[in-house]
């Protein structure tokens, strides 16, 4: 018979998207609980849930080259010495210089030959001489080289993406040794640090059982340190919260306390003042801009914790089937389920496993064949979208960090639908029920075909 920690606590395999505790806003965390059965496709980088945040500007203090992803930068590969520009750019500047090969060979003091040679990258230049050379055109070192040790926000968004639909079609150490690689290359670019960490939050499951605490320790380490060094406070708060989540991964209530109590302070809801501002200078289109955001954010917020809420009164009859009527009204009079299927998804799942909890076969059964209907009704793959009431909200989810992409690929998405139910041990005791078994098999036939 389920029992209330099974409810809480199931295996972390159904942990299936951490990073929709970032689907509500485009900087910060809505705090959904994770360590249940959710599939929230699009996390903790991509939330809705914390006020309408801007892009952080150039006007924001931060550490030389640490924590914005700056616009001029450029996707590079790893800087080994094969892949330092450095004969592009010393033809390139000497040529806008007007000098030949002999006049920078002898104020470097060096051969005609060198210089030749370095020009066609049959060589480099002693590592002495490259401050001399960068002083002699006018630019910096990592320019010489053509080095790069920031990536932009577009770029850190295609590298996630591709990432994260390699971990279905290579090996999960494979994979993982190229992140560790491309943190290597771009150790100071914050930005892509979290989002390193994020994909470790969001495919720890897929490694082995035995290696998954390992992930996500270094999945900790990362934003602990993202707090420690960067100066951007939107990002180290970000940090914050998943190094809490990571705890939460890791059964470690303690920790989180430590992390997060003293958090839950009164909203200041500054952005309904700022889109009043908007409005009273004239800029309508951008004040309901911001106001669809915050309700959108809100919404989302208030359906996932009203939902975490059910699991702790999954055994309390009257209280549980009250907090169902409420997310059931809300769901209807937005559509969520159209809107935003992960958070129904969540939903209806928990529905059922509360109802099984109080061995109420036949409704826990009608719940899980809501989930069944809305997963197979799904658009794949899930992107995050507005509605004919949220009509001004697009533009704003594309400037989400992943965009409106789902932070998984597909295929794990569809295999984690399937296994919220197939393998979850609060329907152990359906297992024999036929509609259960239609409801599986359905399930696969669809989704896993």
């Amino acid at each position: 018979m389920p029992i209330r920690t099974q409810i809480w606590r199931l295996p972390k395999k159904y942990n299936l998207s951490v990073q929709f505790l970032l689907t509500s806003a485009p900087t910060f965390v809505s705090t959904q609980l994770i360590s249940t059965p959710k599939i929230n496709f699009h996390s903790i980088v991509n939330s809705p849930k914390h006020r309408y945040n801007k892009p952080h500007n150039a006007t924001q203090k931060t550490k030389k080259g640490s924590d914005s992803a700056g616009q001029n930068s450029e996707f590079r590969p790893a800087a080994n010495l094969n892949e330092l520009n450095i004969a592009k750019t010393l033809v390139s500047k000497r040529r806008e210089k007007g000098i030949t090969q002999e006049e920078l060979a002898a104020y470097i003091g060096v051969s005609k030959a060198s210089v030749s040679k370095w020009e066609t990258a049959q060589s480099y230049p002693d590592i002495t001489f490259l401050p001399q050379l960068a002083a002699y055109f006018n630019i910096s070192v990592d320019e010489l080289i053509d080095y790069h040790p920031q990536m932009i926000k577009e770029d850190i968004k295609k590298l996630y993406l591709r990432l994260s639909n390699d971990f279905t079609k290579k090996p999960f150490d494979e994979v993982m040794d190229e992140i560790r690689e491309i943190q290597k290359k771009y150790f100071s670019c914050f930005p892509l640090l979290f989002h390193m960490g994020m994909l470790r939050m969001n495919h720890f499951m897929l490694a082995k059982e035995s290696k998954q605490p390992e992930i996500i320790r270094e999945a900790i380490d990362i934003f602990a340190r993202i707090k420690s060094e960067s100066s951007d406070f939107t990002l180290c708060r970000q940090s914050n919260v998943m190094e809490a989540a990571c705890y939460l991964i890791l059964s470690d209530p303690a920790k989180i306390i430590d992390l997060l109590e003293g958090s839950e302070t009164l909203p200041m809801n500054e952005n309904l003042i700022l889109a009043m501002g908007y409005s009273m200078n004239g800029r309508m289109e951008k004040a309901k801009e911001i106001l669809q955001a915050e309700i959108y954010q809100n919404l989302l917020s208030i359906l996932q914790n009203l939902t975490a809420l059910l699991q702790l009164e999954a055994t309390n009859p009257h209280a549980s089937q009250t907090i169902m009527e409420r997310i059931g009204c809300l769901s209807d009079a937005f559509d969520a389920a159209r809107l935003h299927p992960a958070t129904m998804l969540t939903a209806y799942l928990n529905f059922a496993v509360a109802f099984a909890a109080q061995n109420d076969t036949e409704r826990a059964l009608s719940a899980l064949q809501k989930y069944c209907d809305l997963a197979a009704g799904i658009s794949y793959p899930v992107t995050l979208h507005g509605d004919g009431f949220f009509d001004k909200i697009d533009g704003w989810l594309s400037k989400l960090n992943l965009g409106i992409h789902a932070p998984r690929d597909d295929q794990t998405v569809k295999q984690g639908i399937v296994q919220c139910v197939a393998d979850n041990p609060a329907f152990q005791h359906l297992s024999e029920n036929l509609k259960y078994k239609h409801i599986v098999e359905k399930l696969n036939t669809i989704l896993n075909p």
